[in-house]
């Protein structure tokens, strides 16, 4: 067998196990798992691998399982991606660049999302939009004082704005269509919500270990469920 030979059998054999979505899941929340462990006992569990991992992960995920590659995406992970380089890096300090980064993936999201929309009744909007918004400015009221005082006000406030604009998108894309493809959206509205709530009151307010953790599961749980999404939509449109 040649070089040549061998890596194609090699290639096809690795695309074989990471279609098998059991075989995916279980690495990709196992390493999410040690990530958000590595938040609670950073003295034991490394985290400058297992955070920068996850979304790769969840990039090659979506390329060998979908049917037509939405490239909108793919240039969201990556936005992602160098989020996570820039501003949660726990090995580095806190930089806006990174939040920017994140604020530019949830406006892709809501892109992505744009299409799906059917005629929603202007009641349901409002009742979402108001919903959202108190979900959103009670913690923001609490947080305040604590996001004053950091370098990176405007970039949070950018970041709050587009993430609670994808939270929207997806929530009014579900109960436009309620199945249950469009329910990995709703769930990964709410994760992403979550996530927020926990990483805000980690960073703004008093620093919590267990919180942390939850922000890690949440915050990436949201993404594979935005991509397990797509997954399904791809086959649903053939």
């Amino acid at each position: 067998m040649g070089l040549g030979t061998f890596r194609n059998a090699v290639k096809e054999e690795l695309l074989e196990l990471f279609s098998q979505k059991k075989l995916a899941n279980l690495m990709f929340f196992g390493i999410v798992f040690l990530d958000a462990l590595g938040a609670i006992f950073p003295e034991y569990l490394n985290r400058k691998i297992t955070i920068f991992v996850p979304f790769p992960l969840l990039l090659v995920i979506y390329l060998v399982n979908t049917r037509k590659v939405n490239k909108w995406f793919v240039l969201a992970l990556v936005l992602n991606f160098f989020g996570i380089c820039y501003f949660n890096n726990p090995y580095q300090r806190y930089d806006s660049t990174g939040l920017v980064f994140h604020a530019m993936a949830y406006f892709v999201y809501c892109f992505i999302l744009f299409r799906p929309f059917k005629t929603i009744g202007i009641k349901k909007v409002l009742f979402v939009l108001a919903a959202l918004a108190l979900l959103v400015l009670v913690p923001l009221a609490f947080y305040y004082d604590g996001i004053k005082q950091t370098v990176v006000f405007n970039a949070t406030i950018l970041y709050v704005c587009l993430t609670a604009l994808y939270i929207l998108s997806a929530v009014l894309v579900y109960i436009s269509r309620k199945t249950e493809t469009h329910r990995f959206l709703l769930f990964s509205a709410i994760s992403i919500l979550l996530s927020s709530y926990f990483q805000g009151y980690n960073l703004f307010m008093d620093k919590n270990d267990l919180l942390n953790f939850f922000a890690v599961i949440c915050f990436n749980l949201a993404h594979y469920l935005l991509c397990c999404y797509l997954v399904q939509r791809s086959e649903e449109v053939g």
